[in-house]
């Protein structure tokens, strides 16, 4: 009787290196840590000042704004 592969993993496979990644925001540079951002853009990507690409929206001045604000109150 054959042996069921779970999840899809091939038991044969070699396992990958990880590629350190930098951060896709514009004039970053610095190590990717979460999800392919740095923890501060990580926190932007969240509040949806820039996109998954590392893109900012063309209302993106007014959306820093409410983000500043917010991080004022919770301090």
């Amino acid at each position: 009787m054959a042996k069921d592969n779970k999840a899809g993993t091939n038991p044969n496979s070699k396992p990958t290196a990880e590629v350190a990644t930098v951060c896709p925001v514009e004039k970053c540079g610095k190590k990717a840590t979460r999800m392919e951002f740095c923890d501060e853009h990580f926190n932007w990507f969240k509040e949806g000042m820039i996109s998954r690409k590392g893109e900012k929206p063309k209302d993106f001045d007014k959306k820093y704004q409410a983000y500043l604000s917010r991080q004022k109150k919770a301090s």
